[in-house]
């Protein structure tokens, strides 16, 4: 390519009539129209030479000076290649509708407003550019890399409708490039990556309708980028949909680890990972707005682990899934409004809040993935939208989230009883902790019973193990369960007492009303008085009654004798003073032996009663 600096060189070259046009154009400041369309070949009406078109674009010479308005060409075919590296154009280079059969350099180069919309490229090279206005890549197709790495964009990136069709590796890069406006990709298609990687932008990044379609590279490779305007995945608005056939969608990562963003709008939008495993990329990002995933449909991992989010995350009427690993990881992640969980496809993978926290959760409790796919340990929120209960879904939800390789994790539960107890909802606290404590205990019998969570043990030990934990789970654990919730429902202890008393008052009052019962005291059995009632069908009561031999002693009460025998701690005498006769029928031998059994258990149910309240006085 000859580098042309004065008019005398430009006549050397004898201009053809097609390049004086561009010329006189060029000098009088007008544009020069040779086609409204792209031409697929060299013409005499429209070829013009890239080192000419470099002449001009510099801005002439003084014997040819180039108006200040630039260059601004419609229609031409281009042959050589465009070098204008280290170079500084003059006015605006409006090259639109153009082909160029060669590569187009611009490395560190200066421009006012750059323009090459509808133009066909075989790569362009703008790496370090300064670029004062707008670039202009509308419908532009390219068969190799568009280059804007480290450039520095005072006004837009338009690329709406470009064919990049770079077949591997990148598409568009625009690394570490400085762009005070937005980046409009709007219906954009390709085959590679579209690299924001370190990129600053001042307004948005609009991708309405792209198709990227990569084979094993990321779709949109965004991280630690800076967009102040938000990104925007989703459709248009109605008035404006008719103009985009397809919404977003794209094979490969759309990846925005560690970035700064103003916004994700994904609405509407299908991702299906390739070789990375993820969909959506949030990772340790920083949204300073609301993430919107509504209606999104994802075949691979949507990443927000360690993400950080000022508005609103959205998750409603999304349909996710993922053979080989998470199909939502959100561990870590703080969400400082509302997150939404709702009408959400679940097929598989799994859905991780992991040591997550957000400011509201308003979700369906039924919706969410069962066990093995839910993970919710760590998972903290400060408060639940809609009712507040201990309902069979939301004890469900509970459950699901809180086993991780078989082991019992309870901290979820943990979590919603906090919440419960500081919403007023004390009671379905206490029914949350216990039902947490009764899966602690469940998870210990299994670990007792499984050799591989019992490594080291001799036969003995082991069987001694297996004995331990069946004795808890057939006596001791219901115990606990049923007379005092496992120390939540201390107050418990009063029913299963009450049920104690009555169930012996009935048995007594049968006892007595069948006259097997006899005073207790060898004395009085071998006396006179005694022995003159034996002949009745109740001596005792005949013995007891006034007139009888026993008058002045220790009146029979059946309730005051249950409770005798049942409560530790109270004596009204009765059992010092009858006792059920073995001998006289089977109810006075049944009720000696029961005795036993309801004052062992009384003694129970009255320590465990003690332990419990006493451990709620601490506790508060």
């Amino acid at each position: 390519m000859a580098i042309l600096r004065t008019y005398a060189e430009v006549k050397k070259l004898d201009p053809t009539e097609v390049e004086q046009q561009l010329i006189d154009a060029c000098r009088a400041g007008e544009p020069c129209e040779l086609a409204w369309d792209v031409p697929t070949e060299p013409s005499v009406k429209r070829t013009i030479r890239a080192d000419i078109l470099r002449y001009l674009i510099l801005g002439g010479c003084e014997e040819c000076p180039v108006d200040g308005r630039g260059v601004n060409l419609f229609g031409g075919y281009i042959t050589g290649m465009l070098d204008l590296n280290f170079a500084t154009a003059k006015g605006a280079t409006l090259l639109r509708y153009c082909c160029f059969d060669s590569q187009f350099y611009a490395i560190q180069t200066h421009f006012e407003i750059l323009n090459l919309s509808g133009s066909t490229l075989k790569g362009f090279n703008a790496q370090g550019a300064q670029i004062n206005g707008d670039v202009f890549l509308h419908s532009i197709t390219a068969t190799a890399t568009v280059s804007l790495h480290s450039a520095t964009i005072g006004g837009q990136l338009a690329c709406e409708g470009a064919k990049l069709n770079a077949t591997k590796g990148i598409a568009l890069n625009a690394q570490r490039a400085q762009i005070k406006g937005g980046v409009f990709l709007r219906k954009v298609t390709t085959t590679a990556t579209v690299d924001l990687n370190g990129a600053t932008i001042g307004g948005q990044l609009s991708c309405y309708g792209a198709q990227i379609t990569t084979v094993e590279d990321d779709a949109i490779s965004a991280s630690n980028v800076r967009i102040s305007g938000g990104v925007f995945l989703h459709p248009l608005t109605q008035k404006e949909k008719d103009r985009v056939e397809t919404p977003f969608y794209a094979t490969g990562e759309v990846r925005f680890n560690g970035a700064t963003l103003g916004g994700v709008y994904a609405q509407q939008i299908t991702l299906v990972a390739t070789s990375s495993g993820q969909t959506l990329s949030l990772g340790g990002a920083t949204v300073n707005g609301a993430v919107r995933l509504d209606g999104c449909d994802s075949t691979g991992e949507i990443l927000l682990a360690g993400s950080r989010i000022s508005g609103r995350l959205t998750c409603e009427r999304i349909k996710i899934r993922n053979e080989n690993g998470h199909a939502f990881n959100g561990q870590a992640m703080r969400v400082e409004h509302s997150f939404v969980w709702k009408k959400v496809e679940h097929t598989s993978g799994g859905v991780s809040l992991n040591g997550a926290h957000v400011a509201e959760l308003n979700d369906d409790p039924d919706n969410w993935p069962k066990t093995d796919d839910l993970f919710l340990d760590g998972f903290t929120y400060d408060r639940i939208k809609g009712t507040v209960s201990t309902s069979p879904a939301r004890m469900g939800w509970l459950e699901s989230g809180s086993f991780f390789n078989r082991e019992f994790r309870p901290q979820p539960y943990f979590q919603y009883a906090k919440f419960l107890r500081e919403t007023g909802h004390d009671g379905e606290a206490r029914r949350v902790l216990e039902t947490a404590e009764g899966l602690l205990r469940q998870d210990r019998r299994r670990r007792w019973r499984d050799p591989r969570d019992t490594p080291g043990l001799n036969d003995l030990q082991w069987h001694w193990k297996k004995l331990v934990a069946w004795a808890d789970e057939y006596s001791i654990d219901p115990s606990l369960k049923w007379v005092i919730g496992y120390g939540h429902a201390p107050f418990r202890v009063i029913h299963t007492m009450t049920s104690l008393i009555g169930l012996c008052w009935i048995l007594t009052a049968i006892t007595w009303h069948l006259g097997q019962f006899a005073p207790n005291s060898a004395v009085i059995q071998v006396s006179q008085g005694w022995e003159t009632v034996q002949d009745h069908d109740n001596p005792a009561k005949i013995w007891s009654e006034t007139g009888g031999g026993g008058a002045d002693w220790e009146s029979f009460n059946a309730f005051a004798y249950a409770m005798d025998v049942v409560i530790p701690i109270i004596n009204f005498g009765q059992t010092e003073a009858w006792a059920p006769s073995t001998t006289r029928g089977r109810w006075g031998w049944w009720l000696w032996w029961t005795k036993w059994f309801f004052g062992l258990a009384g003694w129970i149910v009255t320590a465990l009663g003690a332990a419990a309240i006493t451990g709620i006085i601490r506790r508060e």
